[in-house]
């Protein structure tokens, strides 16, 4: 009752695509379908002209009326008639007899739904693109910026801020390209009648199928009918489930290096971050992110029930999965574009916590210098050993090699030295996606 996170929409990504599921403009949507049917059958005679004018200029003029569509919607029990009731209304009685010739309740919604998805891809491609600027900048700053590498959550080798950074931008590089293909693949909507064979509009019902479909914006249509196949929306919440982890991650790892433990980034936060501790500010974005992802990835199973359909179709209907589905990641997306522009990096940090192992970061380097004098086997052996005796007697690494004759001349390295090809590596990973200076 009192969880009211839709409200944190700081790019207002999850604005734009709720405008898109609307129901205002779902039904104006379904309007446009009629009205390019009506136009496309005059075409071809197989409807009257004037009938299709009507349809035109009622369609094109109707304001829907929630109210009134909720009163037919009663009355009939079906919700495509109550809508067809609700448009007739403002239609001449010439275009009235001749609405909806020859299609069926799924031509329209899949129709409807597939250009709904569409539309919001592309908005969220854009969220991602923007995303993508964000971090190629951070890379590009950080592609040297010194900090520890962390493995199975411990201190590993010292990597660069920028090579951590390229790695997420990497993901979100792919995400966006699992959702164009899913865009590409699925790029059209239906219009074959009640089993998909034109039964009746014959002949003529591939083409009054193309030309609708062209005139509304989309894809050519599958020879063969797909209102019963729904694996095209199983594998769309596959690509945002996968896109939601990958913000998940993200999120998760700014998180963590933002704890007064780690202090290696913050984030720009003005709201109140607890109502007892005025010194606490909360990462509020970061939770958002991880609690949304969840909740994403939760649909898919859904969706992938969804495409067990019984004969030609059945009245399995999980729009409603879908669209909340989209609404999550416009909002994740949201928000990961909103935390990404309120970080603060903090190098010296990074630094701070690189000294934290008193040098036993530094062994890998130490074990392949002392190798050329005593083999790599006995080198790491000898590092393991010298390890142990630090961590015992609370010294240094340097300090207990200083005692071992055998290390006599090691020195151990300069971390920002100690990166192996990190600051390369982002130089070229942003080649790569195209973000070359």
């Amino acid at each position: 009752m009192l969880d009211d996170r839709d409200f944190l929409d700081p790019c207002h990504t999850r604005a734009a695509i709720g405008a898109l599921f609307a129901p205002e403009a779902t039904l104006t949507r379904i309007a446009r379908f009629e009205q390019a049917l009506a136009q496309v059958q005059s075409d071809l005679g197989l409807i009257p002209p004037q009938a299709a004018e009507a349809i035109a200029r009622g369609a094109g003029a109707w304001v829907p009326d929630l109210a009134a569509l909720l009163r037919h919607r009663a009355r009939v029990g079906h919700p495509m008639v109550a809508i067809l009731d609700a448009l007739s209304e403002a239609i001449d009685p010439a275009g009235q007899e001749w609405l909806h010739f020859g299609t069926t309740t799924a031509d329209v919604f899949r129709t409807v739904q597939m250009g709904l998805l569409q539309d919001a891809a592309r908005l969220m491609d854009q969220a991602m693109l923007r995303i993508e600027g964000q971090l190629a900048a951070l890379a590009r700053a950080h592609r040297a910026t010194p900090m520890v590498g962390r493995t199975l959550g411990r201190h590993a080798l010292p990597i660069s801020f920028g090579y951590k950074v390229a790695g997420w931008l990497t993901q979100i590089r792919r995400d966006r390209e699992r959702l164009a293909a899913w865009a590409a693949h699925f790029p059209s909507g239906v219009l074959s009648g009640a089993v998909g064979t034109h039964a009746a509009m014959g002949a003529l019902g591939p083409e009054v199928e193309r030309r609708v479909l062209a005139r509304l914006g989309l894809g050519a249509p599958d020879p063969v009918d797909t209102k019963g196949a729904q694996d095209v929306f199983a594998e769309y919440g596959a690509a945002l489930a996968i896109a939601a982890r990958g913000c998940h991650r993200l999120a998760q790892e700014v998180f963590l290096l933002q704890g007064d433990d780690f202090g290696e980034v913050s984030v720009r936060n003005p709201a109140v971050g607890s109502s007892t501790m005025p010194h606490k500010v909360n990462p509020t974005l970061c939770i958002e992110i991880m609690s949304r992802a969840p909740e994403v990835c939760a649909v898919l199973p859904v969706l992938l029930e969804w495409i067990v359909t019984i004969h030609e179709r059945d009245s399995a209907m999980h729009m409603s999965a879908v669209q909340q589905m989209t609404l999550d990641m416009a909002q994740i997306l949201s928000c990961t574009e909103g935390l990404l522009a309120q970080l603060v990096v903090h190098p010296e940090a990074m630094l701070a916590n690189l000294g934290r192992t008193r040098g036993a970061v530094m062994t890998e380097a130490l074990t392949v210098a002392l190798a050329a004098r005593l083999g790599r086997r006995t080198a790491h052996e000898r590092m393991r050993e010298a390890v142990q005796r630090m961590t015992l007697g609370g010294r240094t690494l340097a300090q207990v090699l200083a005692d071992d004759p055998d290390c006599a001349g090691l020195t151990l390295p300069d971390p920002a030295q100690m990166m192996g090809q990190a600051p390369a590596l982002v130089d070229a990973c942003l080649k790569h996606l195209g973000f070359a200076d």
